[in-house]
């Protein structure tokens, strides 16, 4: 991938030939006197051929005689030319000039004679003399660094030369990568981040001596791994500069600092100290340092500094610069200061630095160098000349060329040998492995006596972790070894050791070892001091290797320093001490994965980071017994170690991270050996994605192993910007399981095309190719092809962003029709002409091609294909979709793709879009449009479409008869779009935004021709004005099946409106006219080709503006219309005088039905010359007229005898009010009339109603939302006297205030009066009791929230006025003790009284009148005759307070106190009471918390001789209980037991008790649980208890003796009311009760409830009700009832004609028996309340509508049906005819919006209904909040 340029191949003329347009550029903008100097030069090199080279003529003319001259120079003049310009010229790019630098050479002595570049430093500093203690310092110095160097040398293997040792140029000061944290998408596999440029994108790879050349005066920086060399090279050019060779003059100061020995001196000192700390002081003291000071200040471009090991420093160089100071060297600063200082040029400004360190601290500190390098691995040659002579050394030089051939065997070795410093860890580990497999001869018979201490010949290591356990076995064998010799121990006796002997033997000394190596670990130390390394390891480990010796000047004083020889080793060391340590802690926070992305945030580590792949290789199996030998723990610890590092990889395996991170799991999974782990990786992360990454053979190995283990089948790996060497290939062919393959970089070229074009077969299930954004170009595309010709499975190809040209995208589309599973291909954006798209589309026709995608525009090329048909089937129903864009033909070009078009079968869509051609080309296309076989569209956005475009192709509309519509738009951007359709009836013409005037208009209605398919055409937005509209009518009648015409924005006036008013009549096929703005937006016209149809026509102008005349004008061209239709004048406000108009015109309108004027009539005398003018009219039928809200009237066919009146949102005071009356009594009767929010006041209501009695209405009259307060309440309330036929007056005037005067509907006498928060003073009150004396007929009054206190007072006030009614008062403090009091203080204050309860807070008080003939109080007897208090909270105690009440209630009849807590107390209380009211008939005391209240209170039963009614509810019926109840039982009429819970003997004494009940006629045991003795008994009772009219069975548990009960039923021939719910009868039951049910003629209650078990069940009940014609109320929910019962129901219910309740909810009627339950449903004109809950199906429409035939309808229970808005709709026809309908219940259904807004305008003419419940629809909280504040009686609540 990496283009290396060699510089013995690359020719300087080539390069100058290829460079030649930029160094043009960079030679023209350089100073004159630059170019006079190469022009000078350039005529000694040949002056007398040159004769365009002038310095004075233009510089552009000089350059480029100066490099035409050279091109063709001789090759050594041309590399002379390049040299001079590198250092004559600036700004010269970093990659340009390092390639002319490698391509001229080295620069000769005469060059640098006659070059004096170095001029610019003079200018900044002072120069100083040279003295000679700098010649003297120099010297030392250089006899320093020959020393070094020699020392260094002695431990190489090989000799170091800097021209041998190449390094890749790299970009300077660029951006930063991004930090190692992006989330990604977990389907896609791992994802990371995309960089912008990957750091180590390579220019160009020269030698480190050429690299070198051009770094003086700059900051350099050269990096590399651990182990590349980078120290020994520094040294190696320090020991140059010290022979005068190299590139830096020996009279400058080289300085040589590592920072590893830096690390070890003073953290503060000054740079003086620095200085002559590290290099010896001269002899003359103090004052030479000093003068070597001021002349190196003076002089600072005379030094180089060399940083080596930068990586290695425990400090941060400081990055911010801010500071331009100079540093003051003598001041003391931390060493880290110093370094920046040198770097950021605070320091020695122009001095030359060079700077070493690896990848990650180059990317830190490029943006500080000038220029950067980084060290290049060894090829093969290299590594095996190394380990030749590394066995040289050893004297055995065949074990040489064994070991050569054992390392290129294995991946892992030869990965390694690419870094020099583990180059030789690997010879060290072969030295191990060649000594096993060829032992010396005497060896061989030795080994015979020492079976057992020789191993057998092992294995090759298989990964990175074995490696270095090996290179143990060297180490501790050369210690074995040199101990052998130091014994003179045989040679024999030394033989070969396993490697588990070895540890064993050394055992001790290895534990100390790694000891030392992780301490060092954890303190970030690499070097050691001679007493920081026991004793006792100190020989041991430089005698096997392990660690390595140098010297160190510290205080002037060398001082000998250990390392160990590479920092890996280090590393696994420290992981043999960790996993033989007993710290799971420390184990687990080391097994952490790295990333290969740094950020500024990263924590700079000395080591490798390879410690997390040694802790894994050493979980594998094999390592356990070194590691077993290593610790005190047995084989289970050992083993358990190893478990927990696999566990952490499986629990890694499912954690999100990124590519690098995932990598490097990959390699921890390699190095565990684990197919288990590849297998889990795999499953989870089947996509991984690399980004920004260089990746080595190891990486390819890595994820070759996890990748081929894995058993999944849908593995891709996408590689972004990675650099991969081309020989790693080879690896990567090793995932043969690989589906998807992605290479996108524009480091990808044709060497990398051909070399994957190897590979590429043995991808066997290889299914999608992505290689895009590459440097491909038809070479590569070539070998691509060829290659792809054997991956049989490939379908998706993308080769898109490369350089491919015409003639790769041929190579390309020349195999396509070879590749039988290929279903997309993608090409785009690879440099192509239109002849690649012509190629490509010409041999696609004949495949099958689903679509074709090419635009030139942005150069996409893209081909899918049909994956369902075999690739050159040639089969006529395939269809492809076509697009070609943004090319700009001439009629030849339109000729060729045209001609290539026709040869597809069949297109279905056909995209020209961005042509712009001329009208030539236009035509051609056209002409060529029937030969295409288009199916379905042809798009020609943004092509030619001028006027005469237009009409070709409306032309073409009347000529082909496939086409159905065209689209055609000229305004920016353009669209054109023809749509075809076989067979089509129907078409279609849109020229919108065409800018046509009348005169093109013309043309396109006779380009039609007599063309009568038109069915739609639009002209929108055009420039027609009123002439084009005429023309438009004119050209109507050649339109024959036009359907509709949008004419809007086209600049028409209100005469061109009124000539649409003309048509309008004149085409009575023309049903809906809509204009808006006067005609200037809007005109929309909407056609019916039936004449005959009865749909109702309408003609609307909105949001107009009229001026007087023209509603005049406009209705008199509507008088001429002679069918019905709707005027919509809506939004278009009418000013009084234009009211005026319409009104006198609107009589002359005899087809006008229905006239809208929503939001037209703004002020109220425009409303009431509006109504005052249609009252007169005879066909009006409804006039709603509203400033806010929906305004119309209505018009029947014929004379109306009533109509509806709405008249709301307007301010009427008195006089605008009588003008309204005064109107309206002279009209038709008024059905309804709504003043709502008129703010009419107290005075004004006062007026209406003294006028109420003038007028007739038949239903209602709303007042509510004025400013009604109490005073006016009372005069609305007055209503009820002064009008006779008024029957119920509703006044709220709380939070939703209301007002409604209800007429009478039948000749009901009584009359209602209900007032809701209106706090009453005595004055109100008085007047109040007046309004209802005066009655002359029964009245209800309700009263809620109207008193705080003084109820006694109203109470009071009837007693003298006589009035006979009924006074409902709910108040929240009507409880407990307030309750009991309040009953005794209204008894006392009004003798009236006949009936007083309180049930919860509600007091209810009957009072009579007493003139009539009734029992009165006299002295203090009360002649109350029913006393209630229901679950209001009273207690025993309360009871006491009212017992002297209850005694002097003589004629007492009925006593109920139900559902309190009386207790004991309570009861010994009523025993005392019940036997003083000798007349006391009913008593209902029903479930008393208290558990002795019935047995005590049944002790005065007997004393009870007049008691019928009896309640007891609720308790526990023991014996005695029994008795006593049996003992009343044969008098009482009814009894009500329910809810007991029965003793056996209890139950028996009771039921067979009613078998002597000859009176009973009333049964209640409902809830009650008996055995089947007492069912038995019950049944034997009521064969006897023939008076029976009501009983109530429901619930009782009931397993057997139904059918006896049911037997004994057929003789309760007077039987009224049955319930039996949850019975649960088997069909003969059912069979016995539908014998019994004929007997019972008097049948009005029957509740079947959960007692049916199937659909024939319901259907045999139904026809056995039929004769029941008293029947009321049927209750059968539950059943599982169908369609046949629903059937039998519309059979049966008509001759029910007094039910007036029906429960069929939980039932599973259908759809069809929904229709047969509507027929029955009709047919009942007394119903009031329907329950169709969960009925089993949605579809209740007609249901719903035939609740229309129910005019007495109050509640309506349709929940959880599913239902949708039709429902909603068909409730809102129906709630105009069910005046009555006070409850809807629509729970859990599918109401939306729109339903809920429907019901919510609907509820406007409905002032009597209550609620509609819209609990869990489809409405949002917000929508139901905002619709239910507009009118709160839409409930989405719960409850």
């Amino acid at each position: 991938m990496e283009e290396e340029i060699d510089p013995d191949q690359d020719n300087a003329n080539i390069v100058l030939d290829q460079e030649y347009s930029e160094l043009l550029h960079i030679l023209t903008n350089q100073p004159s006197t630059a170019l006079m100097k190469l022009c000078e030069m350039a005529s000694t090199d040949g002056a007398g051929q040159i004769s365009t080279i002038n310095p004075t003529s233009s510089s552009a003319a000089a350059v480029r005689g100066l490099l035409d001259f050279y091109s063709t120079a001789d090759s050594s003049l041309c590399s002379d030319f390049l040299q001079r310009v590198c250092l004559l010229c600036e700004n010269i790019p970093m990659l340009l000039e390092s390639r002319l630098m490698s391509v001229s050479g080295n620069l000769n002595v005469r060059d640098i004679s006659r070059l004096q570049v170095a001029e610019s430093l003079e200018t900044q500093i002072i120069k100083r003399p040279r003295i000679d203690p700098w010649e003297e310092f120099i010297t030392s110095v250089q006899d320093l660094l020959r020393m070094r160097w020699g020392a260094m040398r002695k431990q190489l293997v090989m000799g170091v030369e800097l021209d041998n040792v190449w390094v890749g140029v790299r970009r300077a000061n660029r951006a930063r990568e991004r930090p190692d944290q992006t989330p990604g998408s977990v389907d896609q596999g791992s994802r990371t981040p995309v960089l912008d440029v990957e750091c180590g994108s390579p220019e160009a790879t020269v030698t480190l001596d050429i690299f070198l050349q051009g770094s003086m005066g700059k900051v350099t920086i050269v990096y590399g791994p651990p182990g590349s060399g980078k120290t020994v090279l520094m040294s190696r050019l320090g020991d140059l500069w010290a022979y005068n060779l190299g590139h830096i003059p020996s009279s400058h100061l080289f300085v040589l600092l590592e920072f590893r020995y830096l690390n070890l001196l003073p953290k503060i000192l000054s740079f003086y100290e620095l200085l002559f700390l590290y290099y010896p002081s001269p002899p003359g003291g103090e004052e030479e340092k000093n003068a070597i000071l001021d002349y190196l200040l003076s002089n600072p471009e005379q030094s180089c500094w060399v940083l080596d090991g930068y990586d290695e420093f425990h400090y941060n160089i400081d990055e911010t610069d801010s500071n331009n100071a100079q540093l003051d060297p003598r001041s003391r600063r931390p060493v880290a200061e110093l370094i920046s200082a040198l770097l950021h040029r605070h320091l020695l400004p122009g001095c030359t630095i060079v700077l070493t360190c690896r990848v990650r601290e180059a990317k830190d500190l490029q943006h500080k160098a000038e220029k950067v390098g980084e060290l290049q691995p060894w090829n093969q040659h290299k590594i095996k000349e190394y380990v030749e002579q590394y066995f040289i050394l050893k004297d055995n030089l065949a074990a040489g060329k064994h070991a050569t051939k054992l390392l290129f065997s294995n991946k892992h070795l030869v990965a390694m040998s690419s870094i020099p410093g583990l180059c030789n860890i690997s010879c060290i580990c072969l030295e191990y492995l060649l000594q096993e497999i060829q032992p010396s001869s005497e060896d061989k018979l030795d080994a015979k006596n020492h079976k057992d201490d020789v191993q057998s010949v092992p294995r090759m290591p298989s990964t990175l972790t074995k490696v270095y356990l090996t290179s143990i076995g060297t180490c501790l064998n050369r210690c074995l070894n040199q101990e052998a010799t130091s014994a003179k121990v045989r040679f024999s006796q030394r033989a070969l050791l396993p490697l588990t002997s070895l540890v064993s033997h050394y055992k001790s000394e290895l534990i100390e070892l790694y000891e030392l190596a992780w301490k060092g670990l954890e303190t970030g130390k690499i070097l050691f001091l001679e007493d920081e390394i026991p004793y006792s390891i100190l020989d041991f480990s430089v005698t096997s290797g392990f660690i390595s010796q140098t010297e160190l000047r510290q205080d002037g004083v060398l001082v000998t320093v250990y390392g160990f020889i590479h920092l890996t080793v280090q590393e696994f060391l420290s992981a043999l001490k960790i996993m033989t340590s007993l710290d799971d802690k420390e184990l687990r926070n080391r097994l952490s994965l790295k990333t290969r992305w740094l950020s500024k945030s990263s924590q700079k580590t000395v080591f490798t980071n390879s410690l997390h792949l040694f802790l894994s290789g050493l979980a594998s199996p094999p390592c356990a017994a070194v590691i077993a030998l290593l610790t005190k723990e047995d084989h289970t610890f050992v083993q358990k170690r190893q478990e927990t590092v696999t566990k952490m990889l499986h629990q890694m395996c499912h954690v999100h991270m990124t590519g690098p991170k995932v990598l490097e799991l990959c390699h921890c999974v390699q190095e565990t050996q684990d197919n288990t782990l590849s297998k889990e990786l795999m499953s989870v992360k089947p996509q991984l994605e690399l980004r920004n990454m260089s990746l080595s053979s190891n990486d390819l190995d890595a994820l070759a192993f996890v990748v081929n283990s894995s058993e999944e089948r849908n593995i891709g790996l996408d590689f972004r910007a990675c650099s991969i060497d081309l020989d790693g290939l080879k690896l990567l062919s090793q995932c043969n399981t690989i589906t998807y393959l992605s290479f996108h970089s524009r480091k990808y070229g044709d060497s990398f095309a051909e070399k994957l074009s190897t590979v590429l077969p043995k991808f066997v299930s290889l299914k999608k190719l992505s290689f895009c954004g590459t440097r491909v170009t038809a070479t590569g595309a070539a070998h691509l092809a060829s290659a792809l010709l054997k991956c049989t499975c490939i379908t998706e190809l993308d080769l898109s962003g490369n350089n491919l040209k015409d003639d790769g995208t041929k190579h390309v589309t020349d195999i396509l029709s070879k590749l039988p599973q290929l279903s997309f291909v993608n090409l785009g954006q690879n440099n192509t002409s239109l002849q690649a798209a012509v190629y490509l589309t010409q041999e696609t026709s004949s495949m099958n091609v689903q679509c074709i995608y090419i635009d030139g525009g942005i150069q996409d090329l893209k081909v899918t294909f049909d994956p369902n048909r075999d690739r050159n089937s040639h089969k006529a129903d395939s269809q492809a979709e076509v697009s070609l864009l943004k090319h700009k033909w001439d009629k030849s070009d339109m000729h060729k793709f045209a001609r290539s078009l026709a040869r597809y079968p069949s297109i279905s869509v056909l995209n020209l879009s961005g042509g712009q051609w001329k009208l030539e080309t236009f035509r051609v296309l056209v002409h060529f449009l029937p030969k295409f076989n288009i199916t379905e569209k042809t798009i020609l956005n943004d092509c030619c479409l001028s006027i005469k475009a237009v009409i070709i192709l409306t032309t073409f509309m009347s000529q082909c008869t496939s086409v159905r519509e065209i689209l055609i738009r000229r305004k920016s951007p353009s669209q054109a779009m023809i749509v075809f359709c076989d067979g089509s009836l129907s078409k279609s013409l849109s020229l919108s935004s065409c800018r046509l005037q009348p005169s093109c208009l013309e043309e396109v209605l006779k380009s039609f021709g007599q063309s009568s398919a038109l069915t739609s055409l639009d002209l929108s937005t055009n420039a027609l004005g009123d002439e084009g509209i005429q023309t438009l009518l004119n050209g109507l009648s050649f339109l024959k099946r036009i359907g509709e015409i949008n004419a809007s924005n086209n600049g028409v006036t209100t005469e061109g409106v009124t000539q649409l008013a003309g048509a309008f009549c004149s085409h009575k096929n023309l049903i809906q006219v809509q204009t808006s703005h006067n005609g200037s937006q809007k005109i929309w016209l909407k056609f019916c080709a039936d004449e005959r149809a009865e749909e109702l026509r309408v003609f609307r102008v909105n949001y107009s503006s009229f001026k007087p005349g023209d509603v005049t004008a406009l209705c008199n061209k509507l008088i001429l219309c002679h069918t019905l239709f709707e005027l919509d004048l809506s939004d278009s406000p009418l000013k009084d005088d234009t009211i005026k108009d319409l009104v006198d015109v609107l009589p002359k309108m005899t087809s006008l039905k229905t006239l809208n004027l929503n939001a037209c009539i703004t002020s109220t005398t425009g409303a009431l010359i509006l109504v005052g003018g249609v009252t007169g009219c005879e066909r009006v039928k409804s006039v709603q007229l509203s400033s806010q809200r929906e305004s119309s009237i209505l018009f029947d066919k014929k004379k109306q005898d009533h109509f509806s009146c709405r008249f709301s949102h307007f301010s009427l005071d008195r006089d605008s009010l009588g003008r309204l009356l005064e109107t309206l009594q002279s009209g038709p009767q008024l059905s309804e009339l709504d003043l709502s929010n008129n703010n009419l006041d107290d005075k004004v209501v006062k007026y209406f109603v003294n006028f109420l009695p003038e007028l007739k209405i038949k239903n209602f009259i709303n007042l509510g939302n004025n400013d009604l307060k109490q005073q006016g309440m009372l005069d609305v309330a007055d209503t009820l006297t002064k009008c006779d036929n008024v029957s119920f007056v509703e006044v709220c005037l709380a939070e939703n205030p209301t007002c409604i005067i209800w007429f009478k509907q039948c000749n009901k006498q009584e009359k209602h009066l209900r007032i809701t928060g209106a706090t009453l003073t005595p004055n109100h009150q008085n007047q109040l009791v007046k309004i209802m004396a005066c009655c002359h007929c029964p009245i209800k009054l309700e009263m809620k929230n109207c008193f705080s206190d003084s109820v006694e007072e109203f109470v009071e006030m009837f007693e003298s006025s006589c009035v006979e009614c009924t006074v409902d008062i709910e108040e929240s403090w009507i409880r407990s003790e307030e309750a009991v009091r309040l009953l005794c203080d209204c008894l006392e204050r009004n003798r009236n009284i006949n009936s007083i309860s309180i049930q919860q807070t509600t007091l209810r008080l009957n009072m009579r009148n007493c003139k009539g003939p009734t029992q009165h109080s006299v002295g203090k007897t009360l002649s109350l005759l029913n006393l209630s208090l229901v679950d209001c909270g009273i207690h025993g105690s309360h009871l006491l307070l009212m017992k002297d009440t209850l005694q002097r209630c003589l004629f007492l009849t009925e006593l109920d106190l139900s559902h309190n807590c009386l207790g004991e107390s309570g009861a010994e209380v009523l025993c005392s009471v019940i036997p003083t009211l000798p007349k006391l008939t009913s008593l209902r005391v029903d479930k008393d918390r208290c558990v002795q209240f019935v047995k005590i209170l049944c002790k005065s039963f007997l004393q009870c001789n007049n008691l019928h009614y009896l309640s007891l509810s609720g308790y526990v019926v023991n014996e005695v209980v029994a008795q006593m109840i049996a003992s009343v039982l044969p008098r009482l009429k009814s009894i009500n037991l329910s809810h007991c819970s029965w003793t056996q003997a209890g139950a028996l004494l009771v039921i067979s008790s009613l078998a002597h009940c000859q009176h009973i006629e009333e049964l209640c045991f409902d809830y009650v649980q008996l055995d089947q003795e007492s069912k038995m008994c019950l049944a034997q009772s009521l064969q006897r208890a023939k008076s029976l009219s009501i009983l109530q069975l429901s619930n009782i548990a009931t397993s057997s003796s139904v059918l006896d009960v049911l037997v004994a039923l057929k003789e309760l021939v007077h039987l009224k009311i049955l319930e039996m719910n949850s019975w649960k009868m088997s069909d003969d039951e059912v069979s016995q009760l539908v014998k019994v049910i004929p007997l019972w003629t008097h049948l009005q209650k029957i509740c079947l409830s959960q007692t049916l078990f199937n659909d024939q069940s319901g259907d045999k009940l139904l026809e056995a009700l039929k004769n029941c014609i008293h029947l009321k109320e049927l209750h059968i929910s539950r059943n599982n009832l169908n369609d046949l019962t629903a059937a039998r129901m519309a059979l049966v219910f008509p001759s029910l004609t007094h039910l007036c309740v029906i429960d069929v909810s939980e039932n599973n009627i259908g759809p069809k028996g929904s229709v047969d339950l509507a027929k029955a449903i009709s047919c009942l004109k007394n119903l009031t309340k329907i329950n169709l809950t969960s009925v089993g199906t949605s579809e209740l429409c007609a249901a719903v509508c035939s609740l229309a035939s129910c005019p007495q309808i109050q509640e309506v229970r349709m929940g959880w049906n599913n239902c949708g808005d039709d429902v909603a709709q068909a409730l809102v026809r129906v709630l105009s005819v069910c005046q009555s309908l006070e409850k809807i219940d629509l729970e859990c259904n599918r109401v939306s919006l729109v339903g809920a807004e429907a019901l919510r305008e609907a509820l406007r003419s409905c002032p009597a209904l209550e609620t509609i419940r819209l609990w869990k629809n489809r409405i949002s909280p917000g929508d139901a909040e905002r619709i239910s504040w507009k009118d709160r009686r839409l409930s989405f609540s719960s409850t």
